[in-house]
């Protein structure tokens, strides 16, 4: 059984999931029963329901009548929306700094890059979400607007369901995505700001 330890229970199971689902060790249309999971995990069903309910609302599963369901893929025009959205509020806060950027920004930024090139390596696309999520949250919290940067990561929770369903309907992999960051990176550094503008542009909505 997988360890279930310093997060509640349906964060435990949640997690587990997860990162089975966005690794692709459960494919999309697999069913996910309650009472197989309630066996695997030792754990109550109405824990595995608090779990399937969270996965819901990132768009990895959808809840299906007789107490099972299915993983899901984020559609086309979901994911178009998500990412105009993103592109949107992040070049907003990035016009804010892009030819002053924070004292140790582009050691942070080479820091996320290296996570994103190990999650390439290891294949882990959930370490390549989280570590995705934290590069383009640097490029926002940079610009210095808590509101906007509190509207861009109300959409972190459906970056693992956008990325795993963008990697499989563009045929690409995790090497691809980690390339893509480290040439907006130097874009970035740069500070160009018509260049890094369509940088970002490309970057989300190409």
């Amino acid at each position: 059984m997988p360890a279930l330890n310093h997060v509640s229970l349906p964060d435990a199971v949640r997690l587990t999931l997860r990162r089975r689902i966005l690794n692709a060790e459960i494919p999309a249309g697999a069913r996910l029963v309650e009472t197989q999971l309630a066996a695997e995990f030792e754990v109550s069903r109405t824990t595995i329901r608090q779990a399937l309910r969270d996965l819901q609302s990132e768009g990895l599963v959808e809840l299906a009548p007789r107490r099972h369901c299915v993983v899901t893929r984020m559609d086309e025009k979901d994911a178009t929306d998500v990412l105009y959205a993103r592109y949107t509020l992040e070049l907003g806060a990035v016009r804010e700094w892009m030819q002053n950027r924070p004292p140790g920004f582009d050691d942070e930024l080479r820091r996320e890059l290296d996570a994103m090139q190990l999650a390439a390596e290891n294949n882990d696309t959930l370490a390549a979400v989280e570590a995705d999520t934290r590069f383009h949250g640097l490029l926002v919290a940079a610009g210095n607007r808590n509101r906007l940067d509190q509207l861009w990561h109300t959409l972190d929770g459906q970056m693992g369901a956008l990325m795993r369903s963008s990697l499989e309907r563009q045929h690409s992999d995790l090497a691809d995505l980690a390339q893509r960051h480290v040439d907006l990176a130097r874009i970035i550094s740069s500070r160009d700001p018509e260049e890094i503008e369509a940088a970002l542009r490309e970057h989300y909505l190409a």
